[in-house]
């Protein structure tokens, strides 16, 4: 679709609105379909309620007790790998290290039960840069043809791995009749739902969600608590500032740059700008998300617990909102009995003096979103 054809939505209230309105269609993540198309991220109406009830138990509450649970057991491994010698002190990068943990969360979540293994770790690890990269291509500033092409390779080296034996082990406890509680089962206990082809896309999307979103997340907010000062453990920040570090990180830095939506009819929003119907119009996430009348006069700075509207999200809109929020949010905003799992990995990090590294900076992605392919650290002392 040509940039051309599409109206822009940058302040707050009218992307809030549209994001919010049944009046509107989703129509991102086009270039992406051979991926994720037909998956709970780009379906509509009621065949997107009734795909997100279906999948709604995997990121119910007591499920995410469980993904903290797997965190906790794979921090220590996945720092040990991640962390080497250099000299006098020791170094790792935070991309690698936060792939790898919440590559254990993905793993939990879609039921790859071999994932803990050294070599299926690295396996998957290796498919995983092109196939995240894929998912995006939206936003990809390299030639997308090759980037699909790539993604397709290594989704069909993944399944070819680790999804077709994977879902037979988990069909046969369906057979038995046991509950699902991954989405490989659940995959297998609605098999009507998803066609082979369909399943796994939907099985790439949670992949490449889970993954991608959450480690950018993670070296987002460690740069914000760190980059500047070059000491993010100055204070010995409480869970509940970390948290309100993560809340703010996703508000300047959402997941994607913007979402597409298409009129059903024509839409009068609340402030009289009138969209056509058939028209299509780009929320821009990061300018609504810095919109100044809605987060102040410094909208553009790393403020946590800055003070709100009523009814406004420390994190803005970077969930999305309405029909289509993200289904996975509250992995990472947390609930009143426990902080999101980024607060955890932060802990430890922090606990090891965690501080970016002066002589070799970071290296940002290929992408019109701001990401990182590599992100430096020193750490004061192994885990």
């Amino acid at each position: 679709m040509d940039d051309q054809e599409l109206a822009r939505v940058e302040g707050f209230a009218e992307a809030d609105e549209i994001l919010g309105s049944r009046r509107f269609a989703q129509e991102s993540k086009h270039e992406s379909a051979p991926l994720i198309g037909g998956t709970v991220l780009v379906l509509d109406g009621p065949g997107h309620l009734h795909r997100r009830r279906l999948l709604s138990p995997l990121v119910a509450r007591g499920a995410l007790a469980g993904y903290h649970d797997v965190v906790a057991r794979t921090l220590d491994r996945c720092l040990a790998d991640a962390v080497r010698p250099e000299g006098d002190r020791w170094a790792a990068d935070l991309v690698p290290f936060g792939r790898a943990v919440f590559l254990q969360f993905a793993a939990a979540l879609i039921g790859f039960d071999d994932v803990t293994d050294p070599d299926a770790t690295a396996e998957l690890l290796h498919h995983l840069g092109p196939l995240l990269e894929a998912v995006t291509v939206e936003w990809s500033t390299r030639d997308h043809a090759t980037v699909i092409a790539e993604g397709e390779a290594a989704r069909d080296a993944l399944v070819d791995r680790f999804h077709t034996p994977a879902a037979r082990h988990r069909a046969g406890l369906v057979e038995r009749g046991d509950a699902p509680t991954d989405l490989l089962s659940l995959l297998a206990a609605h098999g009507g739902e998803w066609d082979d082809d369909a399943a796994v896309r939907e099985v790439v999307l949670f992949l490449a969600a889970s993954t991608l979103n959450n480690a950018a997340l993670l070296v987002h907010t460690a740069h914000a608590l760190g980059g500047a000062t070059g000491d993010p453990t100055d204070g010995d920040p409480t869970d509940d500032a970390l948290r309100d570090a993560v809340f703010e990180t996703l508000r300047l830095r959402p997941p994607t740059v913007a979402l597409v939506r298409r009129a059903l009819t024509d839409v009068t929003l609340r402030d009289g700008r009138l969209i056509r119907e058939g028209e299509h119009v780009a929320v821009d996430l990061v300018a609504a998300n810095r919109d100044p009348a809605v987060f102040g006069a410094d909208a553009e700075a790393f403020r946590p617990g800055r003070p709100l509207p009523d009814r406004v999200r420390p994190w803005g809109l970077a969930f999305g909102s309405g029909p289509h929020l993200c289904l996975g949010r509250a992995v990472v905003t947390g609930s009143t009995a426990a902080p999101g799992v980024h607060v955890q990995v932060l802990r430890a990090l922090l606990a090891l003096g965690v501080r970016p590294d002066p002589d070799r900076p970071p290296v940002l992605a290929a992408s019109a979103q701001v990401r990182h392919d590599s992100y430096p650290v020193l750490l004061a002392r192994p885990r």
